[in-house]
């Protein structure tokens, strides 16, 4: 099949969203599928290297569309990464209705951003448009909102107001409406849509692994309890809510250590819930760490902490699994679906606030660490629990489930055929660069857009 993919993030050796570009587009292309993929410019060398590496790469075609008078640097994301995002958003239809007229897509796929609030004009094309598997549609509890600060709280009220007008957003609507099948990453996702929308939606994580990691051994639970976190240092990460249940661990066993790997706004202010807890000895921040280095720290301790308020995914989580950490969420957003009883332990809020959540968590965590068998079997079920999410398996369940989608409008005359040389964006999205809002109808259009895509 000939695949237009669209994603913006995609690179090799990251993770988060760039993890899931980068998986699923090489891999797709293993399983046989003709490759174009449209990247974000900050990721070309990267990619080159990659591919120089690993000739068996070279049959994928990559496109870099570039906004105009916004140069990215290699590697390094821009400051106002959500408005340079949707300025290239468009910058790539010319490209990718070119690419059309000479190849004739089978499918379109937009896949990351892997966001509800990410828009995507590459449904103006004639070939069919598959969106996701996209999220964003998770929510806190207002319950567990005590504890992220006002501009948290405010934040998330904004969040929630943009999950209840996504319907009703027309820059966002038009690519939703335009696609022959919406795939969305959890039931919460789902639940915002109505009518037809939900109609052609379908619950699929986008989260996968090329294969599992090779068999090294694990560290031996003899020793003081390890806890581990991995991931960005925001306030609706919930490392806040780990480090209040670690300290009432370390009350019952005061040589267990807590290592918090990642950076962002939020370090200070979990610095100082660590000495306020009393926790300077016990709790290591260390910054972000290259993939093998991360990986080292899965098999060196006993569970992995993942209190996410909101997390349509959670790729730490998946990488934890498949190297046997068992993990300990919470029943909110994509880890509640892939944590399972027998790969780790889903904690449920039931409306409690934080400190009573992390007092159930942590007696959840001692009576896992009293029992070396459990823990041992954990392990080995989280190994389990990874092997549904290698990616060749998911890719082609994917594709084959698009397909049955896809609408009889669409014969195979009709999507090979060329492209009408005019692409019917909407008007915010015209022009493909930062002249674009010059008018101030259009830039109250962009602000509006902008507010509804933040959180």
């Amino acid at each position: 099949m000939k695949l237009l993919i669209s994603a913006y993030a995609c690179a090799p050796n990251r993770g988060s969203d760039h993890a899931v570009g980068w998986n699923w587009a090489t891999e797709a292309h293993r399983l046989g599928h003709e490759i174009w993929a449209l990247v974000s410019p900050a990721h070309r060398e990267s990619i080159k290297r990659a591919c120089d590496e690993n000739p068996d790469l070279g049959g994928i075609r990559w496109i870099f569309p570039e906004v105009k008078g916004w140069p990215l640097k290699q590697a390094i994301e821009p400051k106002w990464e959500r408005t340079y995002n949707l300025l290239w958003q468009r910058a790539a239809v010319p490209h990718a209705r070119e690419l059309h007229r000479q190849v004739g897509f089978d499918l379109i796929h937009h896949l990351t951003w892997a966001g509800i609030r990410a828009p995507t004009f590459l449904g103006a094309l004639t070939a069919p448009l598959v969106i996701g598997p996209i999220g964003g549609g998770e929510t806190s509890p207002p319950s567990l909102r005590d504890r992220i600060g006002l501009k948290g709280r405010i934040l998330e009220s904004i969040r929630d107001l943009s999950n209840a007008t996504i319907a009703i957003n027309p820059i966002v609507r038009d690519g939703l409406a335009r696609a022959s099948i919406i795939f969305v990453s959890t039931t919460d996702t789902q639940d915002l849509f109505e009518g037809a929308f939900r109609d052609k939606t379908h619950v699929f994580t986008q989260l996968g692994l090329p294969e599992l990691p090779s068999d090294h051994p694990r560290r031996s639970p003899s020793g003081p309890p390890q806890f581990l976190y991995a991931g960005r240092l925001l306030y609706w990460k919930g490392v806040h809510i780990a480090i209040q249940a670690f300290g009432e661990v370390v009350r019952q066993i005061p040589d267990a250590r807590f290592t918090i790997v990642g950076s962002g706004p939020e370090r200070s202010r979990l610095e100082d819930d660590v000495r306020h807890n009393k926790l300077l000895g016990s709790v290591e921040f260390i910054p972000q760490l290259p993939q093998n280095a991360l990986f080292e720290l899965y098999r060196n301790h006993d569970l992995f902490l993942f209190p996410s308020l909101h997390d349509s995914g959670g790729f730490v989580v998946l990488e934890a699994l498949s190297h046997g950490l068992p993990v300990v969420c919470l029943d909110l957003g994509g880890p509640r679906d892939m944590v399972t009883p027998s790969s780790g332990v889903v904690v449920k809020h039931n409306g409690q606030n934080s400190a009573q959540l992390a007092t159930m968590m942590a007696g959840q965590i001692c009576r896992l660490l009293a029992s070396p068998e459990k823990l041992a079997v954990l392990s080995a079920g989280a190994v389990a629990r990874a092997q549904d999410f290698i990616l060749a398996k998911r890719i082609k369940r994917f594709y084959d489930r698009a397909m049955e989608f896809m609408p009889a409008a669409y014969s195979t005359e009709a999507f090979h055929g060329e492209c009408s040389d005019q692409t019917d964006v909407p008007e915010i999205a015209q022009g493909g660069d930062l002249g674009a809002y010059a008018k101030p109808r259009q830039l109250i259009q962009f602000l509006s857009l902008h507010t509804n895509t933040m959180c």
